[in-house]
């Protein structure tokens, strides 16, 4: 019999083993920033199956996927939560069914006739508890849908279940913080203008010293031809590269700049919901008409 060698153990599975792994709650100031309810609405349930109507309305792709997986779990030993948890909850098939319970519940005939035959579940506080667990512990990679046969995304689905979540006023410190600090000084990391303008002046002093001659790395500069939109870590803490840049320019003799009011090219808005994944977006296109460049370079 023909086998196949897999080139790594696959782990024991172990029920509930993170369980307790959950995010702590978005502090009130950062959600009035991003524009979610401070807390858990008194009707959250109502809210969330409205908020889940209206997004299998607006996206077939999501109806479909939570019509099509045929459990063969495939997908199990492509994600690296369940590979370095053990917990089932952790495979993407069994994440994705804490939504397709609910959605088999309220919106097919056969989960309302037959819930008991079709795994269709209420929503409750305990699921939702599930739902905060689980889908925060998602990386929206997207290795399950490369390997899924039906091309089931993971991603899409964790989308889906956090923008329900953010909707009824469950949102993570950790990402609803870096999306307001974008709101809030231009990028993930909270470096004000100034302090962006001064590291880019230093940086730019640096490469005078390495090559003997000046070297700009303009910020807010009206009339570049390009806006670069790097990642903020790269002026603070990459710094190599954020010089690479600069040297890139110079000898291909490109004017360019960088924008004090969008200097980040990572949108944590995709991990918390759409509106505000627009909303960061905008940013850079608004930072390009601003400065009135021919191109944006964008990338991470």
């Amino acid at each position: 019999m023909f086998k196949v060698k897999l080139p790594f153990k696959m782990p024991e599975v172990k029920e509930k083993s993170s369980r307790h792994v959950t995010c702590y709650f978005g502090r009130e100031k950062d959600h009035k920033d991003v524009r979610v309810p401070v807390k858990l609405v008194p009707n959250w349930q109502m809210e969330a199956l409205k908020k889940f109507e209206e997004l299998l309305g607006k996206f077939r792709n999501l109806k479909v996927q939570l019509d099509s997986c045929v459990h063969c779990g495939n997908c199990a030993d492509a994600c690296q939560f369940f590979l370095g948890t053990g917990d089932p909850r952790n495979m993407p098939v069994a994440r994705q069914d804490l939504l397709r319970s609910v959605y088999k519940k309220y919106f097919t005939t056969a989960g309302k006739l037959m819930p008991g035959l079709t795994n269709a579940d209420f929503l409750d506080e305990d699921l939702l508890n599930l739902w905060y667990t689980y889908f925060y512990q998602c990386s929206e990679c997207r290795r399950c849908a490369y390997f899924c046969p039906y091309g089931i995304d993971t991603a899409e689905i964790t989308m889906a279940a956090r923008e329900i979540m953010a909707h009824i006023g469950l949102g993570t410190k950790y990402v609803t913080e870096v999306v307001a600090k974008v709101y809030n000084t231009g990028n993930n990391l909270g470096i004000t203008p100034m302090a962006w303008k001064d590291s880019s002046d230093f940086l730019s002093e640096e490469l005078k010293e390495m090559f003997g001659i000046d070297i700009p790395m303009p910020t807010d500069m009206k009339g570049a031809e390009v806006l670069l939109v790097p990642p903020s870590a790269d002026n603070f803490v990459n710094v190599d590269t954020m010089m690479g840049y600069a040297v890139m320019f110079y000898a291909a003799g490109i004017s360019w700049t960088t924008s004090t009011y969008c200097d980040e090219a990572g949108n944590f808005g995709m991990f918390f919901n759409r509106a505000n994944h627009k909303r960061v977006n905008r940013r850079i296109l608004q930072a390009g008409r601003d400065l009135g460049v021919k191109t944006i370079l964008w990338g991470e």
